[in-house]
């Protein structure tokens, strides 16, 4: 059984009067927007906060997932963009499957996750955010992932390898990567596939959307 108790929400900096300002045309416009784009009936959320309950990462996020909904309907898009839900959440839709409106919460917070990507709104989690931006990066020229490839791009961010240097983790990972290979799990060179000319089709419908 979900645990039903949550902390106390808390909403941006504001009073009553200007959370209402913000409900009108800006909260319409981009309640419609994200419900377009993502099929999600954003608008049939009523705040039970079975989504957050259910969330294993919640404890990390600083907009809740129930929160990040409503900040939807209220129209705060760049609250949602700077914040670190978008990164720290692992998709793995707990929140969709005990929602009883059936919302599609975890699809629209990735959705959130892409049109930051695709912004100039500087991310809070550095290191999550190149790390998606690299995966993608791996699907345009693959159309599937290689690690051993995934893994050396992702090192040549700007900071990244220093940062893994200083934290030990390069070692870890290595190690790991020694391990991998030694059991044939890991494929130095990566493979196309098949479908290339549509996963790219994808990319730039996608990046339309998203202009």
């Amino acid at each position: 059984m979900v645990n039903q108790t949550v902390e106390k929400v808390r909403w941006p900096q504001g009073t009553v009067d200007k959370a209402r300002k913000l409900i009108g045309d800006r909260g319409n416009h981009f309640l419609k927007r994200m419900e377009g784009e993502t099929g999600a009936n954003i608008s049939a959320c009523f705040q039970c906060f079975r989504c957050t309950n259910a969330c294993p990462v919640s404890h990390y996020m600083d907009i809740k997932p129930h929160q990040v909904i409503r900040y939807i309907q209220l129209g705060w898009r760049e609250e949602l963009l700077q914040s670190a839900t978008i990164w720290v959440c692992l998709s793995c839709e707990m929140c969709t499957t005990y929602c009883p409106n059936e919302v599609q919460v975890a699809e629209t917070i990735n959705h959130l996750r892409n049109m930051a990507a695709h912004s100039s709104v500087a991310p809070r989690e550095k290191q999550l955010a190149l790390f998606h931006q690299t995966f993608l990066e791996a699907l345009h020229h693959f159309g599937r992932v290689n690690e051993f490839w995934l893994m050396g791009a992702l090192n040549l961010k700007p900071g990244v390898l220093k940062e893994k240097i200083r934290t030990g983790a390069l070692a870890e990972e290595m190690a790991l990567g020694l391990l991998l290979l030694r059991k044939g799990k890991l494929k130095l060179m990566p493979r196309r596939c098949r479908a290339m000319a549509e996963i790219r089709k994808l990319y730039r419908q996608q990046r339309g959307e998203m202009a």
